[in-house]
């Protein structure tokens, strides 16, 4: 003989089959609008980085090579933005002396910043990259002087270059003009931490000169 549901139960049931519905339809506008949020803060990025100076390069590699190793390909930018690197990052901070690229470039990978000036540039200018070295924390930041550079300043990211000459009618002869002291804060917060690899700051590195 078939059980006869009553009333008072059908009205309870409907309840927690209402109930359970609106539990279903919170999660899932819960998921929706993370992933909103999600798409919005990508979105935003990468808006950011296409309108931040300088100029995006192709990845080259990321393979651990000796100081003095053949590279297995080419870089494609001056100062290397990407490419075989040297298996320890160099410590942050401001060097007087010329670093090997292949450290640098692994500093680049973990997301820091290097700043690269031709050691003719005047005292001025040195000075004016340091203050921003300074103004920043040195927070993942590596600046030396490099003969190599095809530009007075370069300013490096992995896959990305800001290069500039100095400008000859700065207010003061041989320093950086606001114009550059801007792009150089805009590039250092659009592309710090956009390496490869998210390190902690100098997990694993070196003083330059103890490897070199």
């Amino acid at each position: 003989m078939q059980e006869q549901i009553s009333p008072k139960k059908s009205r309870i049931d409907e309840a927690i089959r209402r109930r359970n519905i609106r539990r279903i339809l919170l999660v899932i506008g819960l998921l929706l609008a993370v992933v909103a949020i999600i798409l919005l803060i990508i979105w935003l990025v990468m808006r950011n980085a296409k309108n931040a100076p300088g100029i995006s390069y192709q990845e080259t590699g990321r393979e651990h090579i000796g100081l003095n190793a053949p590279l297995p390909k080419p870089y494609n930018s001056n100062p290397p933005s990407s490419g075989a690197h040297y298996s320890s990052p160099a410590n942050s901070g401001v060097y007087d002396y010329e670093v090997n690229d292949k450290i640098f470039i692994h500093n680049l990978e973990h997301g820091s910043i290097w700043i690269a000036y031709r050691p003719g540039v005047s005292a001025q200018a040195v000075e004016d990259l340091k203050s921003i070295v300074k103004e920043f924390g040195g927070s993942k930041l590596v600046m030396a002087p490099r003969s190599a550079n095809d530009a007075d300043i370069a300013i490096v990211a992995w896959t990305r270059v800001l290069k500039f000459d100095l400008d000859s009618n700065s207010s003061v002869l041989g320093a950086l003009s606001d114009r550059h002291k801007n792009e150089i804060r805009r590039f250092y917060r659009a592309f710090k931490n956009h390496g490869p690899e998210f390190v902690p700051e100098d997990m694993g590195a070196v003083d330059p000169k103890s490897v070199e």
